[in-house]
């Protein structure tokens, strides 16, 4: 039996439209549609704003900025510096010895007159040359002693000689004219005449070659004491300098005044040229010493007037030295005018030197940040801009141009040389 063909079943009509195969579908509400489209755009938005946070920024931040705004104001051409309180007159102690300190007869701040001993010294190599010193000198006077004792026998002993030769040489010249004397009466030949006066005539010059020789040889053994005894009193200068040097190991006190910086102890090494203290002569007057940054050396002027809270003072000398960058001034106060009785060395006083009248200007506070190019806030960025300026003092900085009052500046350290920074 012929099997059925599963078309045979299904309208002809059908199969050609498809109309068979379609299925209803349920339908969305419009309001749900809308609802998924606003979800999607949210999170579309939270998604860039989060990547747009994230993004790293093109500016670099100022860590810890410091700002201060530009105003008008007075500008005080005025430095504030810390001075100390010196005297005048002060004479300092410096170690002429070395040796170790053996005894210490006076104290920090205590009042000396001159001529005190202030400490003493032990020095054995001191003591070992001054020994040594001492056996020389001796053993060159013993020498000079010697040579004298010598000069002295020669002396005598030349004397004898030129005694001898001289009686010598006169009984030769008495026996040449008895001789003479009988040759010329015809008793004695002419041959004994002329032995008697070759006879003569030889003790004539052994006698006066003994002289020469004597006075040659006193002359030589003469320079040699003298030579001796230069070299003995330059070793007794010697000698006597280095007991000097053992006396200087007992310090004194030079002038009256106040020990100060005196703090020597017993047991201490000291070598020459060791700053020990000074002693200050208070009945000469008080000043002022203070160290200012080179920076302000050509405005140092004396006659400046300096303002504290003891009265008013002026410069009266700024030192030539420069060390590490600072360079020392010396202010006192007016001939009409004393320094208070309560002062003491030391004491450190809050003053202000005036390098200028007061004016009208634009002033900015001063830090490593103000320079000929300065960082304005710019909503929450720094720009960068030239600037113009003029003196600084007192922590103030004077702008000429460039800046506006209310301009707000960077005046800490910027991080780099940037044309723009940002803040944090």
């Amino acid at each position: 039996m012929p099997l059925k063909s599963p078309l045979h079943a299904v309208d002809p009509s059908a199969l050609h439209s498809g109309a068979s195969m379609d299925r209803p579908l349920p339908m969305t509400p419009p309001w749900q549609r809308n609802l998924r489209h606003l979800a999607i755009a949210v999170v579309a938005a939270i998604v860039i704003a989060v990547l747009f946070w994230q993004r790293p920024s093109q500016l670099q931040v100022v860590d810890v900025p410091q700002l201060a705004k530009v105003v008008a104001g007075e500008f005080r051409d005025e430095l504030a510096i810390r001075a100390r309180v010196e005297p005048i007159r002060s004479v300092l102690l410096d170690a002429a010895e070395a040796g170790r300190v053996e005894a210490v007869f006076a104290r920090e701040g205590e009042w000396v007159e001159a001529g005190v001993p202030l400490y003493q010294l032990h020095s054995p190599e001191q003591e070992q040359l001054l020994l040594e010193r001492s056996a020389e000198v001796a053993q060159q006077i013993a020498n000079v002693s010697v040579q004298r004792s010598e000069q002295a026998a020669s002396l005598a002993q030349s004397r004898r000689e030129l005694a001898q030769l001289r009686a010598s040489q006169q009984q030769a010249e008495s026996e040449y004219r008895r001789i003479a004397k009988l040759t010329h009466d015809g008793f004695m030949s002419v041959a004994a005449l002329e032995q008697a006066e070759r006879q003569h005539a030889l003790a004539t010059q052994l006698l006066e070659q003994a002289r020469e020789d004597q006075r040659f040889e006193a002359e030589i053994r003469q320079r040699s004491l003298d030579e001796m005894a230069r070299a003995v009193e330059g070793l007794q200068r010697g000698l006597q300098l280095l007991e000097r040097a053992r006396d200087r190991l007992t310090q004194r006190a030079p002038t009256a005044g106040r020990l100060s910086g005196f703090r020597l102890q017993v047991g201490a090494s000291v070598r020459p040229g060791d700053r020990l203290g000074r002693i200050d002569d208070v009945s000469g007057g008080m000043q002022l010493e203070a160290d200012i940054d080179e920076y302000y050396l050509p405005r140092l002027e004396p006659g400046l007037q300096a303002n504290s809270t003891m009265g008013v003072l002026k410069l009266m000398q700024t030192l030539p030295q420069v060390q590490d960058g600072k360079v020392r001034v010396l202010l006192q106060w007016p001939d009409d005018a004393s320094p208070p009785p309560n002062l003491r060395p030391g004491q450190t006083l809050e003053t202000r030197l005036q390098l200028s009248l007061p004016s009208t200007a634009l002033i900015l506070p001063d830090g490593p940040g103000v320079q000929s190019q300065v960082y304005v806030r710019d909503g929450e960025q720094l720009v960068r801009r030239n600037v113009r300026l003029g003196r600084r003092a007192a922590g103030q900085v004077e702008v000429l141009a460039g800046l506006q009052p209310g301009d707000e500046v960077l005046i800490s350290q910027p991080p780099a040389d940037a044309a723009r920074l940002a803040l944090p």
